[in-house]
């Protein structure tokens, strides 16, 4: 079992305490894009991911795959595959690469879908938020299944 704390679009806003203590106990830490420079505190997780998004200077690269408890997990800003119209791109995109989770953000409204099989997880923003409270994603995987929650930052 491993836990997965997932968060996106903080624009260089201080990353809230609450998100930097889940991060300190979860097994993996997933940035998806927008506020690279506002990561000091977490860049030293012993597994840190991260992906650029449109507002980020190349630091990263635009996606990445990782493996772990039976499950193939894209992560991705998601801008390059226009998320905020549809996720038809972004779902061929995982099947192309044969994931299946996908993690992504730009959008800023959190989200967890089933698009043909995958499992699609935008953790909305833990600084600007369009519709709801600040949030981020906390998920386990567990022989080749994921379990979900979006937690608001309040």
């Amino acid at each position: 079992m491993k836990t997965i704390l997932a968060f996106s679009d903080s624009h260089n806003s201080p990353l809230p305490q609450k998100l930097k203590d889940v991060a300190a106990e979860s097994d993996f830490l997933f940035f998806l894009g927008d506020g690279s420079s506002g990561l000091k505190d977490l860049l030293l997780h012993k597994n840190f991911h991260a992906v650029d998004g449109n507002c980020d200077k190349p630091a990263f690269g635009k996606e990445e795959i990782i493996e772990t408890e039976g499950l193939r997990i894209l992560i991705t800003h998601g801008h390059v595959y226009s998320v905020k119209r549809s996720l038809l791109p972004l779902t061929l995109r995982a099947k192309e690469l044969q994931c299946d989770v996908v993690f992504y953000g730009h959008t800023h409204i959190a989200a967890v879908d089933e698009c043909d099989g995958i499992t699609m997880i935008c953790p909305g923003s833990v600084a600007y938020s369009f519709n709801k409270p600040p949030s981020y994603a906390y998920a386990v995987a567990h022989n080749g299944k994921i379990t979900i929650k979006i937690v608001n930052i309040s």
